[in-house]
C-alpha cells in the first residue's frame, strides 16, 4: 500500500533535490496550493477528460483557467503556462 505525501512534504522533497520546475497533471487545489511562495515553476496540465470540451467552447476554457491559473497566479504561485 502507498500513502502519497502531505503536499507541503512534496514541496520540501522538491526543494531539497534541486528541482525549479513541475509539471502538475491537473489544477487540485491542495497540490498547486503548496507551492504558493516556493520559487518552484509550475506547469498545469488540463485532465483528459476536458480537453475536447475546452477547445470547442472559448467561454469554457476561460473559466477554466480564470479558476486554474489566475486565482493561483494571486496566491504567489508561479504558474508559467497551462498547455491549452
Amino acid at each position: 500500500m502507498t500513502h502519497p505525501l502531505a503536499p507541503e512534504t512534496m514541496v520540501q522533497v522538491l526543494k531539497d533535490n534541486g528541482f525549479t520546475k513541475v509539471k502538475l497533471f491537473d489544477a487540485e487545489p491542495w497540490t498547486v496550493g503548496a507551492l504558493s511562495g516556493s520559487g518552484i515553476e509550475v506547469v498545469v496540465g488540463i485532465p483528459n477528460d476536458m480537453l475536447r470540451s475546452l477547445a470547442s467552447d472559448h467561454g469554457l476554457a476561460e473559466q477554466w483557467v480564470k479558476e486554474n491559473v489566475t486565482n493561483f497566479i494571486k496566491d504567489n504561485i508561479n504558474i508559467k503556462y497551462s498547455p491549452l
